[in-house]
């Protein structure tokens, strides 16, 4: 995205609006094939699609939920919470309500960068703005997920199975990660409840952009650099053109450096902007799922624990009914076979495969680069580093805004010690 001398925003994409948040059709129905979950707690994701017109559909778990141990499930919940609650409590006693007030404590915490974002305070790292949030979060950044854990007091059949199961979900990764990402994967599975953009978030980005009325030119940018006069000239190319040439007053990146094969100004160290990400496999399959426990009913999404087995999937989830028969996801580290997929299914009428670079693959230490490369060049996707949802990118972006803002405007930003020092009573007007 970019701001032009003639103020107005333009945005350069290759393939098509929405990034991650891609519509898969399978079976006569249309899912997400990217991100699919948002949390009740997500302000901007609910006001924007609201803003947009679109309606939110709430997530319900009616259909219960089996974790797997690749032999079998060492717990099954019904989907009814006053059943589930004591099945929960009958495997991991008490302990769990540790993960649960840490997990509520963070959505608390978190409600201050809303706070601080109205008051217009930006910030030039994503550290910087965890910080100014809530100071706990850069420790949990510092920190693996099993760590942080250990440190409240959770024991390990809790982290190997409740915890290892939303992260094999939510992010193809084990209790290696840092624990501020842990637990933003936590908090869809324990805290709160969950919704999606009624037909589909995909649907979001897209309304977005027709909401701002910017200039979309289907395009391939290949290098940003130093105008002769101020701001920065992009070169790109379409299918029509060859090389074109075009000056802005300022430069929003809002994609991963790591696949976008461009080159920056000379003073940028590109290689601390570039991560390794994890590879995830969705595989959507309309057909039939076979018992995964011979004798035991298939619950609606299957969840794997930590196993010493090497299994064939992360997840599994029955989306609903199809036109014929059901159709599923599939989340894999690896594509699966079709021997693979013929012993997990007793029918399969079509299959349908989308190979995501999906999140940034976390560890510990990490670094987390920059939202601002130089005065006027800014990157959104710096705050994946930290953690990658929905609600995040949201967050990210509107820091970028701010500091573009500030920027072209000359306008100093707001001290951050001097505004939201309670936000108990904070309400969010978005």
């Amino acid at each position: 995205a970019v701001v032009s001398t003639q103020s107005t925003g333009k945005i350069f994409e290759k393939e098509a609006i929405g990034g991650r948040l891609r519509e898969m059709k399978i079976g006569g129905k249309s899912y997400d094939s990217g991100g699919s979950i948002i949390h009740s707690e997500n302000f901007y994701s609910k006001a924007l699609t609201e803003k947009v017109g679109l309606k939110v559909e709430k997530l319900d778990n009616s259909g219960g939920a089996g974790f797997y141990d690749g032999k079998g499930y060492v717990l099954k919940l019904t989907g009814t919470a006053f059943k589930d609650k004591f099945k929960v409590l009958g495997r991991y006693g008490f302990g769990v309500s540790n993960v649960v007030k840490e997990g509520e404590k963070m959505l608390k915490n978190l409600k201050k960068v809303y706070c601080l974002q109205q008051n217009q305070v930006s910030f030039k790292t994503p550290v910087e703005l965890l910080n100014a949030t809530a100071p706990d979060f850069v420790k949990k950044l510092g920190q693996t997920m099993k760590e942080t854990l250990t440190s409240i007091g959770v024991a390990d059949i809790i982290q190997n199975e409740l915890v290892a199961a939303t992260l094999h979900t939510n992010y193809n990764q084990d209790l290696g990660v840092n624990g501020f990402v842990g637990f933003v994967s936590l908090a869809g599975g324990l805290v709160g409840s969950l919704w999606r953009v009624d037909g589909g978030n995909f649907l979001l980005p897209a309304r977005l952009v027709e909401h701002t009325k910017a200039e979309v030119i289907s395009s391939t940018v290949k290098s940003i650099s130093p105008s002769s006069s101020s701001g920065y000239t992009l070169t790109y190319s379409t299918s029509d053109a060859e090389d074109i040439t075009e000056d802005f007053d300022a430069v929003i990146i809002a994609t991963p450096l790591h696949n976008a094969e461009l080159d920056l100004p000379d003073d940028i160290d590109q290689e601390s902007y570039l991560k390794p990400f994890q590879r995830t496999l969705a595989t959507f399959v309309n057909g039939i799922l076979a018992p995964l426990v011979p004798g035991e009913k298939n619950p609606s999404d299957i969840l794997t624990v930590t196993s010493k087995d090497k299994l064939l999937f992360s997840s599994i989830g029955m989306k609903g009914e199809a036109d014929k028969d059901f159709n599923y996801k599939i989340f894999s580290k690896e594509q699966l076979t079709e021997a693979q997929l013929n012993k997990l299914f007793s029918k399969i009428n079509d299959v349908k495969v989308v190979d995501w670079l999906a999140y940034p693959k976390y560890s510990v230490p990490d670094s987390v680069p920059n939202f601002e490369m130089a005065p006027g060049l800014y990157y959104v996707n710096a705050i994946e580093s930290a953690a990658s949802a929905i609600e995040m990118s949201c967050i990210g972006s509107k820091n970028v805004a701010l500091l573009a803002y500030q920027y072209l405007e000359k306008v100093d930003n707001v001290d951050s010690g001097k505004v939201c020092r309670d936000v108990r009573n904070f309400r969010e007007e978005l």
